[in-house]
């Protein structure tokens, strides 16, 4: 279960990365970054709300899961709103010219901040094995995979902006996003030992809330910048994509 738990967080720091990259080959327009941005924000949802809740569900009652839910939404507003946005592809209309041209005045923010997001999405992928059950892992991989290559893009446009290597820009890409992998061994330690189901169940719910803050601030700050036809079709289609993976596994 470990060698698969690796092999799955090393794939989503690989799509990452991979993101940086295609960010050098190609010329990106704001409409499809807009678009990747808004289906990977649908898939998170949809892991959220097809795996993650549910599978709280079983362990905690309705008022806990909500809890639960409530202090990963606010971890992650808090602190995108008192210290750095949390994902710079979901906040990337807060992203104005000015702010990029400073950039390294508020890279170690970012990293930090981003190195939280990138621990809970390890934990996920952990957790989405919990209770053993076929696809439930497999469609919270999908999600983080789906998010991962548009978090790698936004933060190598934000460097590119800044002036940086394409050298350094690979490395802090791949170190900030290796702590998925970090976050999966602990997630991975967490579900296996003989912590009672419910406390399971609590962190399972706290890392789904983290998930809708994520597809709720990214969804609505393009939909305020961007045409809102491409925002919802692109978030739907993200979201029937966990739906299906769900149902074609479960």
């Amino acid at each position: 279960m470990l060698t698969e738990i690796l092999i799955k967080s090393s794939a989503a720091v690989a799509s990452a990365v991979f993101g940086a990259v295609f960010l050098f080959s190609i010329k990106l327009s704001h409409n499809k970054l807009c678009a990747l941005i808004s289906f990977s924000a649908g898939a998170l949802l949809g892991a959220a709300a097809f795996t993650l809740l549910p599978e709280s569900a079983q362990s905690i009652n309705l008022l806990e899961l909500v809890l639960g839910a409530a202090t990963g939404y606010l971890l992650f507003y808090f602190i995108s709103k008192y210290f750095s946005h949390v994902c710079p592809a979901c906040s990337a209309s807060h992203f104005d010219e000015t702010t990029t041209k400073k950039f390294s005045e508020i890279v170690l923010t970012l990293l930090v901040a981003l190195s939280i997001h990138s621990l809970l999405d390890g934990m996920a992928l952990a957790s989405g094995g919990a209770e053993h059950i076929q696809g439930e892992n497999d469609s919270v991989f999908i999600a983080i995979m789906a998010h991962k290559f548009p978090e790698g893009l936004a933060l190598a446009a934000l460097m590119i902006g800044s002036n940086y290597t394409r050298k350094k820009i690979l490395l802090s890409v791949a170190g900030v996003e290796a702590v998925t992998i970090v976050g999966a061994v602990l997630g991975q330690f967490i579900f296996q030992s003989n912590i009672p189901p419910a406390i399971m169940g609590a962190v399972m719910a706290h890392i789904a809330g983290g998930f809708v803050y994520l597809a709720v601030h990214a969804v609505f700050g393009e939909m305020i910048k961007s045409h809102k036809y491409l925002v919802i079709t692109s978030f739907t289609a993200g979201i029937l994509l966990i739906l299906l993976v769900s149902f074609l596994f479960s």
